[in-house]
């Protein structure tokens, strides 16, 4: 099976089904960033392309984050007249990864791909997770299947950010924010989850002095690796100085969530997005949040600035 078949039997199944459910085919629609909570890539519970979404499976729409439900109210410094002193920043994750990084037998057709994530803009340290310790559900659900909406009937990375104490902006980077991805089989750019080599997410967000990024996609194929902003996240605006502008790629890395054994060599596994047929379907691991470099698995991973590429441009 080629890369573009097998990429294509997975964006018509779970990553069609985000891709639907993201652009308002569930509803209405919304504001930009919003994430309908699903299931994530499994290769047979999504969209088949005739009948629709599996109720079971799909996006159900519960757990959208939008522009409209960020939460913002302490994140602004007021002046004397009482307006806040923020600004808008425009933030750029682009797939770097060499197409042809794993063998083109393996589920990717070889290539590394990265979902749709979850950002917040917070106070402190990165609240997506703590190394050494253990992996929120929200965070297994989009390590392990890729949806930052969660497992059916578990909150997701999304919720669980929005209701963080230190975080003043949350959301989810989604299919429509793909700006550019030239493998994408179906020809629809944008609108295709995940991104391939060459694709890229845009959002934007606000930020106020002192405020600091964290962001968390799944790195594809795996069981449960993903890419994040170190412990610290990334400075936006420091408070003696500018909005940062430019490449802030040094301030990420890949991750083990530690949920799922990684027991096949990366695009062989059974129980790896996308081949994998159901979202949960790996063995529990009992483990804890670790840097990828730390983990000993006898695998191959590329470097993290050859995964993804990350900036900030003030707007």
């Amino acid at each position: 099976m080629t890369e573009h078949d097998t990429r294509r039997r997975f964006l018509m199944t779970s990553g069609g089904l985000v891709a639907l459910a993201l652009s308002g085919c569930l509803g209405d629609g919304g504001g930009d960033g919003e994430m309908d909570g699903g299931d994530g890539m499994d290769g047979e519970d999504g969209m088949d392309g005739e009948d629709g979404t599996n109720g079971d499976d799909g996006m159900n729409g519960s757990d959208e984050t939008d522009g409209d439900d960020e939460t913002d109210g302490d994140d602004e410094t007021d002046g004397d007249d009482g307006m806040a002193e923020s600004v808008a920043v425009r933030i750029r994750i682009e797939n770097v990864a060499p197409p042809d990084f794993y063998p083109a037998d393996t589920s990717t057709g070889g290539a590394v791909w990265i979902t749709p994530g979850a950002y917040a803009v917070h106070d402190g340290e990165n609240p997506i997770f703590d190394l050494g310790e253990s992996a929120s559900i929200g965070l297994e659900a989009l390590a392990e299947a890729g949806p930052p909406t969660g497992f059916e009937g578990e909150e997701g990375l999304v919720d669980e950010l929005d209701g963080a104490t230190e975080v003043h902006r949350s959301g989810a980077y989604t299919p429509d924010d793909t700006v550019a991805d030239p493998n994408d089989p179906m020809g629809s750019v944008p609108g295709a989850p995940p991104i391939a080599p060459g694709g890229a997410f845009e959002f934007e967000t606000e930020v106020a002095p002192g405020q600091r990024l964290s962001v968390a996609s799944m790195f594809v194929p795996s069981n449960d690796v993903f890419v994040s902003t170190e412990e610290g996240g990334i400075g936006l605006w420091p408070e003696d100085g500018d909005p940062v502008d430019g490449d802030v790629t040094d301030a990420v890395a890949l991750f083990d969530a530690g949920t799922e054994p990684n027991a096949e060599p990366p695009g062989t596994g059974p129980d790896q997005a996308p081949a994998q047929d159901a979202p949960d379907q790996g063995a529990d691991e009992d483990g804890v949040v670790r840097r990828l470099s730390d983990v000993d698995d006898g695998h191959e991973y590329p470097a993290v600035e050859d995964v993804v590429q990350v900036t900030v441009t003030p707007t």
